[in-house]
């Protein structure tokens, strides 16, 4: 398991023992000083801020089943599996709400 690694405005900090001695030594505060605040609304009703919702499509499958209808006078078609073309590959879509 790697530890964190922490930036702050492209410098590298270090890890948790580096940015709990930094906090300790009050010298937080100075070092995030100036970087944008993210203003709270809220959390998102649809995705509750993860940003992400499985797939509507496919369900979070990331396959869909395709009927492919025959011509040469067959009745029944041909089903298929396909890859699912609305999500990631983690069978993931962008929060309608919040993204």
């Amino acid at each position: 398991m790697v530890p964190p690694r922490v930036f702050v405005k492209g410098r590298y900090i270090g890890g948790a023992e580096e940015v709990l001695k930094i906090v300790e030594e009050g010298w937080f505060i100075e070092l995030i000083e100036g970087i944008p605040k993210r203003k709270v609304k809220g959390v998102c009703e649809g995705c509750g801020d993860v940003r992400f919702l499985p797939c509507f499509g496919c369900n979070g499958s990331c396959k869909m089943v395709m009927n492919v209808k025959e011509e040469m006078g067959q009745k029944q078609g041909t089903t298929v599996v396909v890859k699912c073309p609305d999500c990631n590959e983690n069978g993931l879509v962008l929060c309608p709400i919040c993204s």
